[in-house]
């Protein structure tokens, strides 16, 4: 027989090998004897335990957990007790997505997640991934339907909320909203000792953001709970219901209501100039006026109205924080706004410029700069104030709404030149009167949590009244006051949905 050569060899080797059969390592001599022994080292893995688990894993469901080893640690003289058995229980939320590199990458962008890891499969696909939000870990995978692994969307919604314990809740939800998540449930202070809301996400599922604010004991919350609870008068079983949040869905604390003298005509142009979506309009009874309408703009609401006798048209500025710039003000001259000047960089990041719409309220249309003056809770709409006094009237806007300063910038002479502030879950933006920024008072929809405190509390810090308290016909407990700078304030809680 001849006799075969080193590659010969090799081959006979792993032929048997693969087959299961003993076979003779290559000729010691061989340089090739060192790499036959190596192989028949791995033939064996990887092991079964580990490929139940990653198969597990990859298909979304639990890990399989290796062989317990056994340790002497003895409960008494004959038991000994698996080293598993010691560790503690842990739970992580495993989420099922249908585009789970997309969601990766809104996590990181909504709640700052960090990616620890990823298996990549073929086609963008991610058979497992791991993030940690905060001191938070959450797993997830794209789903798998011919294993029982399904998504939220496959599904048509997530029949569980993932409960998120933040720093600060509304700063939280507002950066995810700006992500592109949605508002279910406003932030709000609850009653078991929380400021709390609710988001879903692009892939249907919600998050619960929380903030403690207290400590309450069982026996206080339980207390407080019953308060809550309105046994029904029906002969069935008794339900309950939990207040309706204190502002409309989709709201935020600050909106921009406007106030013009062709509100119809305002309301076309910013569809075509920003992209507005109306989703409300109701006509003054006998008249082609508009007696109220709701637009949506990115993540922000704008409400107008026809101008009345009463409530006289007023032109506002209004920050508006947009993807491109130049666009945003190509369109807007385009649909009719007046340029006040065209897109230029800033000294403190944004790029901005200023357009006047056919109402006359000023625009301000900015990108979002790395200055100290963004937060990752700037919605997409800032209204602005421009008084004479601005350093009273921030101490008017901190006794009167709470608002709380994010920054305010003065120049070499001490005044200031740019202020913002967040009262609720909004920010509010503005400076001293100068040059050609004059006062413009505006009227701003302000959505509190009692409005009959907040009226007494801004009529004590200098506030005079224009309507005072009452129940209005569309659900709110409402109230009007002009600030010393005769800027509008319409406070209102929300107390019921009415459906017009």
């Amino acid at each position: 027989m001849a006799k075969l050569n080193q590659s010969e060899q090799f081959d006979r080797f792993l032929t048997a090998l693969l087959a299961g059969s003993e076979a003779p390592l290559p000729n010691s001599g061989s340089v090739l004897a060192g790499a036959a022994a190596i192989a028949a080292e791995l033939r064996g893995l990887p092991r079964e335990d580990f490929k139940s688990a990653l198969k597990s894993k990859l298909q979304g469901g639990p890990a399989m957990a290796s062989k317990p080893v056994t340790a002497p640690v003895r409960e008494d003289a004959n038991t000994e007790v698996p080293v598993a058995a010691q560790q503690q229980i842990t739970a992580t939320t495993f989420l099922i997505l249908k585009s789970a590199a997309r969601a990766i990458e809104f996590y990181k962008q909504a709640f700052g997640a960090i990616e620890v890891m990823r298996l990549n499969m073929p086609g963008d696909r991610v058979g497992f991934a791991q993030l940690r939000i905060g001191g938070a870990e959450i797993m997830l995978a794209d789903e798998s339907p011919a294993y029982g692994s399904v998504s939220a969307e496959t599904l048509g919604g997530s029949p569980f909320y993932v409960h998120l314990s933040v720093p600060d809740a509304d700063a939280f939800a507002a950066r995810a909203v700006a992500a592109g998540a949605k508002i279910l449930r406003p932030v709000t202070d609850q009653f078991y000792g929380a400021r709390s809301g609710t988001i879903t996400d692009p892939f249907g599922f919600h998050w619960q953001i929380a903030t403690p604010t207290e400590q309450v004991s069982a026996e206080e919350m339980q207390r407080r709970f019953n308060k809550l609870v309105n046994p029904a008068t029906a002969a069935e079983e008794p339900k309950f219901s939990l207040p309706v949040p204190y502002m409309r869905q989709g709201f935020r604390s600050l909106t921009p209501y406007l106030l013009a003298p062709k509100a119809a005509e305002l309301i076309e142009f910013y569809k075509n100039a920003f992209g507005a979506e109306e989703l409300f309009r109701v006509a003054r009874p006998g008249s082609d006026l508009i007696m109220h309408a709701e637009l949506r703009i990115n993540d922000s609401m704008v409400e107008l109205a026809d101008a009345t006798a009463e409530f006289k048209a007023r032109a506002s500025t209004n920050i508006l924080y947009v993807p491109d710039v130049d666009a945003a003000y190509e369109r807007s001259v385009k649909a009719g706004a007046a340029s006040i000047y065209a897109p230029m960089d800033q000294s403190y990041g944004d790029r901005e410029s200023v357009v006047k719409d056919p109402g006359g309220n000023l625009w301000c249309l900015s990108s979002r700069g790395t200055g100290s003056h963004i937060t990752p809770d700037t919605p997409s709409i800032v209204p602005m104030f421009t008084v004479h006094g601005a350093d009273k009237y921030l101490d008017f806007l901190k006794q009167a709404f709470g608002a709380r300063e994010i920054g305010v910038f003065k120049n070499p002479e001490g005044v200031i030149d740019h202020a913002r502030l967040r009262i609720g879950n909004s920010v509010i933006a503005g400076s001293e009167a100068h040059g050609d920024y004059q006062s413009a008072p505006f009227l701003l929809h302000l959505y509190v949590q009692d409005t009959d405190e907040t009226y007494a509390r801004a009529l004590a810090a200098g506030a005079t009244s224009v309507r005072g308290l009452e129940d209005a016909p569309y659900g709110d407990r409402t109230a009007t006051v002009a600030d010393f700078a005769g800027n509008l304030w319409s406070l209102a809680t929300h107390l019921r949905d009415v459906k017009f």
